[in-house]
């Protein structure tokens, strides 16, 4: 299916301290690279996407978030469709936020908090009860946990091989050893260089990406089964043990949310 292009409509100054987003994304958009001065909290209610910044690609599943610090260049890409209920922050109330771009945890208070603003009208009245809710909100943002969905950008030619290659083939069960073979260079040294690029060891990195290639294929509707043969698990009881232990939720749980708006 061709990808369909669009681009933001986004104010030059906020009118509200917050303001609510309510976008419904249908399958194969691309939003424009872009940056803008305020903040941005973005949060699925359904769906998934992906965020893709100078430091590499980001994953946001169905009831998870994802922080954009202010004049953070992003591109936005949606397989599957997503209902999108994010807020832009202006600058002034981003200072106290984290200063990079993470994916997080949204626990129930803070998803409510999400949803209610999101109801506001776009022109609502600035009252000092909305700003309690509003600081209650960012209290909660600014301590939430780091889901860590995000696959960081590798530029070491010693890597790039390896990497390509478990990009395009998950399953690919090659050791570091055996990739040493291939790419000319000790075990030892690629382990390090994954260390220095990402901030942890190959085994950990591959653990990630087939994590993130899982969500967008059951994103895509397959079930646990098809996507543990296709991404190289021994079986789907160890696909779906994985899955638990990084999402916190069985794979089946994480459908029944998706589906949810």
């Amino acid at each position: 299916m061709d990808w369909q292009t669009i681009t933001t409509t986004d104010y030059k100054v906020l009118p509200k301290p917050i303001l609510p987003i309510r976008r419904d994304f249908p399958s194969y958009i691309k939003v424009t690279k872009h940056s803008h001065p305020w903040g941005q909290l973005v949060f699925l209610a359904g769906g998934a996407l992906q965020v893709e910044t100078s430091s590499g690609v980001y994953v946001v599943p169905a009831h998870q978030g994802l922080w954009l610090p202010p004049n953070v260049e992003h591109q936005v890409w949606c397989y599957h469709g997503a209902v999108d209920r994010s807020l832009h922050i202006e600058p002034a109330l981003c200072e106290a936020l984290p200063k990079e771009v993470f994916t997080f945890n949204v626990d129930g208070l803070l998803k409510a908090l999400i949803l209610e603003v999101c109801q506001w009208p776009k022109d609502y009245l600035v009252t000092a009860q909305k700003m309690r809710l509003i600081e209650v909100l960012l209290d909660q943002l600014g301590s939430a946990d780091d889901s860590k969905l995000f696959i960081k950008n590798i530029s070491d030619k010693r890597l790039l091989p390896i990497v390509q290659a478990l990009t395009n083939d998950p399953a690919n069960g090659l050791t570091l050893e055996q990739w040493a073979n291939h790419v000319g260079a000790s075990s030892r040294t690629l382990n390090r260089l994954f260390n220095v690029q990402v901030g942890c060891g190959f085994s950990l990195w591959k653990q990630k990406l087939r994590m993130i290639k899982s969500i967008e294929m059951l994103d895509a509707g397959m079930r646990s089964s098809d996507i543990s043969d296709q991404l190289g698990y021994e079986s789907s009881s160890a696909f779906i043990k994985a899955f638990r232990r990084h999402m916190g939720c069985s794979p089946k749980r994480y459908i029944c949310h998706h589906f949810m708006t």
